[in-house]
Order: structure tokens, then C-alpha cells, then sequence
């Protein structure tokens, strides 16, 4: 599998506008090839992490574009331009989401 974090900020006053507008994109989201799972995570006040695990990197790749447009739609909202990291697991312990 492999992973992209990404860290998102925004004015707290816009957090219900921020996951309704998450909420509304939940189609577009799902219909990424090779996406497992998305997960939008509150880890502050005014801030957030997306955890998205993708099969492979190449699906991930392939992603970029129609993740930065997702993105794109979320942009008036956000505070801040949304910072990122990726990468492979290197060791993993429990279950993944959706392992079941």
C-alpha cells in the first residue's frame, strides 16, 4: 500500500462548511482508481489530516490530478495551501481500516 497525509487548516468557524463540503465530494472521492480509503481526521481546532492509503504508488500517481482538483474545491475554505507527505508502510500493527 501506499500513503499519503495530508495536514489541512482552516478558520474554526468553518468547520461544519469544511467536512459538509468533504461530505458532498464523498462520490468523487470514492471513484478514485486504486483509493482504499480516505479518511478526514479533526486534530485541532482549525486543523485536520487526511489519511488516504492507495494499492500503489503508480495509483497514486495516477490520482495526483483529480486529488489536486478535489483540492481545488476545498481551496476557499482553507487557510492554508494543504501540506502533504507520502510513502510506503514500513512496519504496520493491528488491522487496516476496511481489513475485515
Amino acid at each position: 500500500m501506499y500513503y499519503r497525509m495530508t495536514r489541512l487548516h482552516w478558520r474554526p468557524e468553518d468547520y461544519d462548511g469544511v467536512v459538509s463540503r468533504a461530505a458532498a465530494l464523498q462520490s468523487r472521492i470514492e471513484s478514485i482508481q486504486g483509493l482504499l480509503f480516505a479518511e478526514l481526521i479533526d486534530t485541532g481546532e482549525g486543523e485536520g489530516m487526511i489519511i488516504a492509503a492507495y494499492r500503489s504508488e503508480a495509483d497514486y500517481r495516477t490520482a495526483a490530478d483529480e486529488v489536486a482538483s478535489i483540492f481545488d474545491d476545498l481551496d476557499e475554505m482553507l487557510t492554508a495551501t494543504p501540506h502533504g507527505h507520502e510513502g510506503t508502510s514500513v512496519l504496520s500493527f493491528g488491522e487496516a481500516p476496511g481489513s475485515d
